[in-house]
């Protein structure tokens, strides 16, 4: 669906939830985001300013593997789910609650933190993680489409499995900033850390196969590095509150000289 298309829907002030396919991933713009996340479930929002329209937009995205626990608590709540087509379901009979209007400024013009605020934020592992998670969920992405026109006899075997690395980051680091119940422990991050290092070598395979370009290579390992470099900020600030020693803290993860690729 065109962006054009996507905001006259949104603009149309129905009471529904229009999901809208982008490959991969499903996403939500606007008031739908909105609904989402007040009647679904609460993933995290982030802002997006569409050049072609010359526009801010508040949306939320979620993988494939997702949906059908999404269809399951919409129609657990009495909503109407609808595939209008492959690429668009329509969540239909949905509340409309007061407040859109502040959402979407809190999330799209979010205001600069006073400096206290960012000294409370900086000691919450769920806003430390954010970074991290926006890292992986725009490698996650990337991974996608450069998989997608990989030649058939690598793209459901050795492209599956990168996938699955890819996706699995994204889903658990999402889970890490939003459950305050899951915040970041070490072995939680070096399990990450673990996975993106063999998401690293098969990437390696695939250049070395000429499955993927170097350029994409070298793009990805910048993003893998990136990802890997903000575990460690993470897992150093976690053990510097319980007090540990800086030994302790780097037998679990490297330290940030690791090269970037094998």
């Amino acid at each position: 669906m065109r962006t054009e298309d996507i905001l006259v829907v949104e603009e149309s002030g129905e009471n529904c939830i229009n999901l809208i396919r982008d490959k991969y991933f499903w996403q939500v713009w606007n008031k739908s985001a909105f609904l989402f996340h007040t009647h679904i479930k609460k993933y995290q929002p982030h802002k997006k300013f569409i050049k072609k329209i010359s526009q801010d937009i508040a949306f939320i995205a979620f993988p494939n593997n997702a949906l059908p626990s999404i269809q399951k608590i919409a129609e657990e709540k009495g909503f109407i789910f609808i595939e209008k087509s492959k690429d668009h379901i329509v969540i239909s009979k949905v509340p409309q609650p007061s407040g859109y209007e502040q959402w979407w400024a809190d999330v799209v013009k979010a205001k600069v933190s006073t400096k206290n605020n960012e000294i409370s934020k900086s000691n919450n592992s769920e806003h430390r993680l954010l970074p991290a998670y926006k890292c992986v969920y725009d490698l996650c992405l990337h991974i996608y489409n450069v998989t997608d026109k990989m030649p058939r006899k690598l793209k459901y075997d050795l492209g599956t499995r990168i996938r699955g690395y890819a996706t699995d980051l994204a889903e658990n680091m999402h889970v890490m900033t939003t459950n305050v119940k899951l915040l970041s422990t070490e072995n939680k991050i070096a399990e990450y850390a673990a996975t993106a290092h063999k998401l690293r070598i098969d990437i390696r395979l695939l250049k070395d196969l000429d499955a993927i370009e170097p350029k994409s290579w070298g793009h990805i390992n910048v993003q893998i590095e990136d990802f890997l470099n903000l575990l460690r900020a993470e897992f150093l600030t976690s053990t510097r509150s319980k007090k540990a020693t800086h030994s302790q803290s780097s037998e679990t993860l490297p330290p940030n000289n690791t090269p970037a690729s094998i």
